[in-house]
Order: C-alpha cells, then sequence, then structure tokens
C-alpha cells in the first residue's frame, strides 16, 4: 500500500499548496498559514498527483 508523506526539510510553505490542490481525496491539509502541509493517511490512495505538483519536492510516496 502506498502513501504520501512531506519532507518537513524540503517544505518552503507555499501560502498556495498547488500539491494540496491536486489531490483527489484531500489528503492533504494545513491547519494554518504558517504551518507545512500534513498527510491524512486514511484518505491518501498513494497516487502521487500531489508529487507532480509541489515545486520543491516536498512530498513523496512511500510504500507501507
Amino acid at each position: 500500500m502506498k502513501k504520501a508523506g512531506v519532507d518537513y526539510s524540503k517544505c518552503q510553505i507555499c501560502s498556495k499548496c498547488t500539491a494540496r490542490k491536486a489531490c483527489p481525496t484531500k489528503a492533504l491539509f494545513k491547519i494554518d498559514e504558517d504551518e507545512p502541509a500534513s498527510v491524512d493517511i486514511q484518505l491518501c490512495y498513494g497516487c502521487a498527483k500531489c508529487t507532480m505538483e509541489c515545486p520543491h519536492n516536498a512530498i513523496y510516496v512511500r510504500e507501507l
């Protein structure tokens, strides 16, 4: 089973997270604007659309 994750050392905390907008299940979310995105692994099914949209390569997909 594949799931997305966020590499917080690469995340630039974009105000308009394009990776979040690309997620068909809305598994990527932000609680506050000044915090990095997080992944709800219950919603993520590993499609990797978010990885293609993140301009900083901060989103990855891994096998669980």
